[in-house]
């Protein structure tokens, strides 16, 4: 059996699979003669969640596009701000002022845009475009350090994102899927209610009725903690070379 420290390290994939089998084998032994099918159903029942939900995460049309806009916007907004900075070493006193004055205003969002969460980005780049649309000194200024067109360039990719962010909402809105991370906790819990349900008829078990189920159990739990115990090793060996 495993417990529930080792069942959270399990990969996704894995992790289905593992509590798959699980039900699979309880089923083979009779789980109605066992007594333990209304603690076998719940466990059933979660793992085609736990299905639809990572069936449901691959099937995510905006994730990869997502990102690389993201991706984009943060090279061309960090492109943008060391454009600022560039220019505040021009030997031309009225750019170097302009400059300053922009990389003050990009800075007064909080620093490292590009390091900010999706909305909090998106609402900064959006804010900073606008100020520099509209506030007559900072278009001028922009004019003078001839970055206009990095600033077109920012407000394009960032209405992109903006819209292709707002899709994604909109799409998870109509499935209203919970994700896999969100169920894994409870599904640990089931499995383990379902254990504890085995081991104390084990516990109670004088005919030896229970002895297939749990040395079938066992050798599963132990394939399982081969994985891990292998990756654990591989990670620490790792740790040792850094």
């Amino acid at each position: 059996m495993l417990t529930s420290s080792n069942l959270i390290v399990l990969h996704k994939e894995e992790f289905i699979e593992f509590l798959r089998n699980t039900v699979d084998i309880c089923e083979k032994n009779d789980p109605v003669a066992l007594h333990i099918q209304t603690k076998v159903d719940p466990l059933r029942k979660i793992v085609a969640r736990l299905d639809d939900a990572l069936i449901y995460e691959r099937e995510k049309e905006f994730t990869k596009e997502l990102e690389e806009l993201d991706r984009n916007r943060d090279e061309a907004v960090t492109g943008l701000r060391y454009g600022f900075l560039m220019n505040t070493y021009h030997k031309n006193p009225t750019v170097k002022t302009a400059a300053h004055l922009l990389l003050d205003r990009i800075d007064s969002y909080g620093g490292s845009i590009a390091r900010m969460n999706y909305e909090s980005e998106s609402a900064a780049i959006h804010n900073l475009i606008s100020d520099l649309e509209t506030e007559h000194t900072l278009k001028t200024a922009l004019q003078k350090v001839e970055l206009q067109h990095w600033a077109d360039h920012l407000k394009v990719t960032n209405q992109k994102f903006r819209e292709l962010y707002s899709n994604r909402i909109e799409e998870e809105s109509k499935h209203n899927k919970t994700s896999f991370t969100t169920i894994k906790p409870e599904a640990i819990t089931v499995y383990t209610q379902l254990i504890n349900r085995i081991k104390a008829y084990i516990e109670l078990d004088e005919n030896n009725i229970y002895d297939v189920l749990q040395r079938e159990l066992t050798t599963l739990a132990e394939r399982y903690q081969q994985i891990i115990t292998h990756r654990k090793e591989i990670l620490q060996k790792k740790q040792i070379k850094q």
